[in-house]
């Protein structure tokens, strides 16, 4: 099997075009995308909850997936903000002899690769709740989530690549949430991260009967309550 390809999204001039290290990538991705969101979405439940009163970590659901009053957590998503418009992909391979040595096999902009797009939001016809929080992020290198043996083994090509979009909540136009890799989820970690002191809670509706088949009802920003004086 072929060393695991490492991703790095960062401004044209920060990814090396030769041989590096993973000190240089390290550095380089440092320079890339450090805001995100995260992103929870509820079914409501035999309750009505008034948005100003639900709490701002977002923890509807406690620990679990589903509440005793029947709300359930149906996404649970960590999005960060890739801009296409000024940020590139650069892709990288340990050489099988040296792994050290790391091998560019690509640096592209991101505004150059192929289109996807996903649905973030529930199909089904009902009311639910959202929940999103800004946050400021360190990333580490990225990889291809449950790479499958065949596609870590194949060569490497740019056209496995796609950039991903999606309509959030009743958004006028797409937002990027992510990329792909012969249809496998690209993955950064966090580094670091670290939340905004507040969050956004909405109430929206799916009716695929309507004009519009996502309406949000309702929203309201919610913060977090300040440490009390000592």
């Amino acid at each position: 099997m072929n060393p695991s390809l490492i991703f790095v999204v960062a401004p044209a001039p920060h990814l090396p075009a030769a041989t590096t290290s993973l000190e240089e990538l390290q550095r380089a991705q440092a320079a890339g995308p450090s805001t995100g969101f995260a992103l929870r979405i509820f079914s409501r439940g035999a309750a009505h909850p008034d948005l100003g009163l639900l709490p701002v970590d977002g923890r509807l659901t406690g620990e679990q997936r589903r509440s005793s009053d029947g709300t359930q957590l149906l996404c649970d998503a960590l999005v960060v903000r890739i801009d296409p418009q000024h940020h590139w992909l650069g892709v990288y391979q340990g050489d099988p002899e040296d792994p050290t040595c790391l091998q560019c096999l690509d640096r592209v902009a991101l505004s150059e690769l192929s289109n996807a797009t996903c649905w973030f939001y529930p199909t089904h016809d009902g009311t639910y709740l959202s929940w999103e929080r800004g946050l400021r992020l360190r990333l580490q290198l990225g990889s291809i989530v449950d790479c499958p043996e065949g596609l870590g083994s194949a060569p490497y090509e740019r056209s496995r690549i796609s950039v991903l979009w999606s309509l959030l909540g009743d958004d006028a136009s797409l937002t990027c949430v992510g990329i792909t890799y012969g249809g496998q989820r690209l993955e950064w970690p966090p580094l670091s991260l670290s939340s905004e002191p507040m969050a956004t809670w909405g109430r929206f509706r799916v009716d695929n009967q309507a004009d519009h088949s996502l309406a949000v009802e309702d929203c309201l920003t919610v913060f977090s309550v300040p440490p009390s004086a000592s």
